[in-house]
């Protein structure tokens, strides 16, 4: 029995305590909160038999550790699971900087006999992978251009909760820890693409942030005297060494699309293409004699493991999956270009 401990009990740990307890061999054992009162309530909901604010105390009860703290408190716990010896499942993104994401990498390194995952959820797609499959075997020949978004239109829209609501308002305000939309739904799209892809050797990001819309048609751009300054779209160019060009998209204002995530791309011998909007596991592809005519295809694949269950395969295993700590600190290479590109407006390395 796999012995998990949730670390931050705020409204994403609701999903990763729904989805652990789904697991067979899996049991919730302990959760620990800094907010006084906050754990004990999230035990009683979910029927965690402990919780606290000492961490020792929550270490000495757990195996691995699930950490949905605010993104700016990620690296220090996931730091601290390790160096205690616990598997980690770390919520997106891995950190707020490539620094931070550098020390956790390097001591995930350190630790090769723990598990360390990073909860990139979208990676659940059998579509993404299968895609993946595709474009590492060549059947795309080389690559030409890349086209994908991850559309969201919460700012339009309060089908989930206004955006002036407690859980959604923190999104907007760097000052709260927030990095906008590309730090938030970005991270998403662009570890979804380039897992496809492969990385782009340089990026172009632009990143924009409008005034809010209240209730009663008033603009804001400061709500109860705090700056609504974190990024709302974003667009990013990549450049696969010359070889091929890509643009990536995401965004809080695209009226219409309440979750919309879609990748194409496009080869000199096919493409393909899906889209999460319509499914997680079909895969349409235009290959071999449907290039000449443009016909596309479809295929459905099985149902893949969600992250959580891969997480639990890992630790029992004692083998790690992706997306792993290492990915995770990719990704935020791939980040920190974008914010760099974004405040010099030129090309940038992920390095």
């Amino acid at each position: 029995m796999i012995r998990i401990g949730i670390i931050g009990t705020g409204a994403m740990a609701r999903a990763h305590a729904d989805a652990f307890a789904r697991i067979r061999g899996v049991t919730l054992a302990a959760c620990l909160d800094v907010v006084p009162g906050r754990a004990a309530a999230f035990a009683q909901r979910f029927q965690i038999p402990f919780a606290t604010e000492d961490r020792d105390a929550f270490f000495a009860l757990v195996d691995a550790v699930s950490i949905v703290t605010p993104d700016r408190f990620h690296a220090e716990p996931t730091l601290a699971a390790l160096a205690a010896g616990k598997h980690v499942l770390c919520e997106k993104p891995l950190t707020v900087t490539l620094e931070e994401a550098r020390l956790v990498e390097a001591a995930a390194a350190a630790h090769p006999e723990l598990i360390g995952m990073v909860n990139l959820s979208y990676r659940r797609s059998a579509a993404a992978e299968q895609a993946a499959k595709l474009v590492a075997a060549g059947r795309l020949g080389e690559l030409r251009h890349v086209s994908a978004h991850y559309l969201q239109s919460w700012l339009v829209s309060d089908l989930w909760s206004h955006w002036s609501s407690e859980a959604f308002l923190w999104r907007l305000q760097t000052a709260a820890g927030s990095g906008g939309v590309l730090g938030d739904v970005g991270v998403h799209i662009l570890d979804l693409t380039t897992a496809v892809t492969g990385l782009p050797t340089r990026l172009r990001c632009e990143l924009a942030t409008y005034p809010k819309v209240a209730p009663d048609g008033t603009q804001h751009r400061s709500w109860q005297g705090r700056p609504l300054d974190a990024n709302d779209s974003a667009v990013v160019q990549l450049d696969y060494d010359g070889r091929a060009l890509g643009v990536v998209q995401a965004t809080r204002w695209a009226t219409g699309h309440i979750n919309h995530l879609r990748v194409e791309v496009h080869g000199t011998e096919g493409a393909l293409r899906f889209d999460l909007d319509e499914s997680y596991e079909r895969l349409q592809t235009c290959l071999g004699r449907d290039v000449r005519k443009g016909v596309w295809k479809s295929r459905e694949f099985a149902v893949a493991p969600n992250v959580w269950e891969r997480f639990a395969r890992a630790v029992r295993r004692g083998r790690a999956e992706a997306p792993d700590i290492a990915r995770g600190a990719q990704v935020q290479a791939l980040l920190d270009a974008c914010e760099r590109s974004a405040a010099s407006g030129q090309w940038e390395r992920p390095d």
